[in-house]
């Protein structure tokens, strides 16, 4: 593909089509003015994540985050360079977030699992009680 604005509009469509796959973010999708205007990410997204997507040969990753980080402080939004080199296959993407990013995500994952039985749990504990009643039930 000869055209770099098309490229990076095929990257863009590709990214927000990923992520929305991914169950990520269902209401991701491209943004037709990418950069012009208030909302400066590529991709429109509901989790106040500036996405800088990048579909390159090459890449000057320090412009590419000073772009990204320069965007999202003007939205308040965490910065994001979302890369998609030559010869990637189409679903593979690598993405460069700062160090806080990374350790605010890593602490959340490390974080005890909350006491409440999840909905599946819920849902064969009262099916368990049901049948312990029909049994009690019938033993009577």
């Amino acid at each position: 593909m000869k055209n770099p604005k098309k490229k990076g509009n095929l990257g863009e469509n590709k990214f927000f089509k990923w992520l929305r796959k991914e169950n990520i973010d269902k209401t991701a999708m491209r943004n037709p003015s990418s950069g012009a205007g208030t909302y400066k990410s590529d991709v429109i997204n509901s989790l106040d994540i500036n996405f800088e997507v990048k579909t390159v040969k090459r890449l000057n990753l320090q412009e590419a985050w000073k772009q990204s980080s320069r965007d999202a402080d003007m939205s308040q939004a965490t910065p994001y360079v979302v890369i998609h080199f030559d010869g990637m296959p189409d679903d593979m993407w690598l993405i460069v977030i700062d160090n806080w990013t990374w350790a605010d995500m890593f602490k959340k994952g490390q974080e005890p699992k909350s006491k409440e039985p999840d909905r599946q749990m819920r849902y064969d504990l009262q099916n368990l009680k049901n049948a312990i009643t029909r049994v009690n039930k019938y033993l009577k």
